[in-house]
């Protein structure tokens, strides 16, 4: 745990009691506040205004973490209530029952003032566990990577392997069998980026704008969105030479609905669109890929050049 992080878990537990002490000047007035008498209502609204709030605030991560985040806040204003109900026992003589039930949600001014601050309380705590979730899964999709258990590409053997039986078949099929296994090398490195949750298309383009290879569902238009990432790459790049920047390595777009990511491959385009809210670990699978498919294609043309020499 980092200084930082004690820093403001100190500072959290600070605000904490002053807003659990802050209605106690107010008791027992109830500035003409009147909320819903159903308890459950009342959560179900509290659970919205968190989600809303929450959504705004992490942007990026994903609906399911949002919602537990909410719930975690409703069980932090709900503390917050059991605190004030106990201050309430102490300074005023209520009935323990009594004092908890104010503090949770019959005492307007209370509830109000712990639902709508909460949230924000609570904000550099919900940074933390998200960064760390991150960190560590992007720690071990890269280590998976390196062991080479997700949607591993073709290896080297297996090509060999193939090559040799191609051999005793015949010249024709050696010649075809190491053209598939490299199709389907390239497919697998695009697949690992499509089935990343909230990926809709993921596509390589050419230098002309053309379809390389392309992984996408079926509502996306692959030849579409080759067409203008040639166009936004080359515009973008035009502006950054006029600014006297070097060509752009990666382009992020953000709509209100999708996440576009145009990555430079040599003279080629890597393009993922992805939707809105998909978090940040993309990025890590994007940059991994973008190696593979750059020393893939190395790789290919070495090889080529080697038969060249050989013939």
């Amino acid at each position: 745990m980092t200084v930082d992080y004690k820093r403001e878990m100190r500072g959290i537990l600070l605000i904490s009691l002053l807003i659990m002490v802050l209605p106690l000047v107010l008791f027992p007035r109830d500035l003409g506040l009147k909320f819903a008498s159903s308890v459950p209502l009342l959560f179900a609204l509290e659970l919205c205004w968190y989600a809303l709030v929450l959504f705004v605030l992490f942007s990026k991560a994903a609906a399911p973490r949002v919602f537990l985040l909410a719930l975690l806040t409703l069980g932090y204003r709900i503390g917050l209530g059991i605190g004030f109900g106990f201050l309430l026992l102490v300074m005023f003589s209520l009935a323990l029952s009594s004092s908890i039930k104010m503090g949770i949600y019959q005492y307007p001014p209370v509830l109000l003032l712990h639902a709508l601050v909460s949230p924000f309380v609570l904000k550099p705590v919900y940074r933390f566990l998200i960064e760390k979730t991150r960190k560590s899964r992007a720690a071990e999709a890269g280590a998976t990577m390196s062991t080479g258990k997700v949607t591993e590409p073709v290896p080297s053997e297996t090509v060999a392997e193939s090559g040799q039986e191609a051999a005793a078949i015949g010249s024709t099929s050696k010649e075809k069998e190491p053209k598939v296994a490299a199709e389907e090398k390239l497919e697998n490195f695009l697949h690992y980026l499509k089935e990343y949750a909230g990926v809709k298309a993921v596509i390589l383009v050419d230098h002309e704008g053309l379809v390389l290879a392309e992984d996408s569902s079926s509502d996306s238009d692959p030849e579409t969105v080759a067409t203008y990432a040639k166009h936004i790459k080359e515009t973008n790049d035009q502006i950054l030479d006029k600014m006297g920047e070097k060509a752009s390595e990666r382009i992020g777009i953000y709509t209100t609905d999708a996440w576009i990511c145009l990555n430079k491959i040599d003279d080629l385009i890597l393009a993922v669109v992805s939707d809105r809210r998909t978090d940040e670990l993309l990025s890590v699978r994007i940059q991994q890929s973008t190696g593979m498919i750059k020393r893939y294609f190395h790789q290919k043309y070495q090889d080529d050049r080697l038969k060249a020499v050989e013939a």
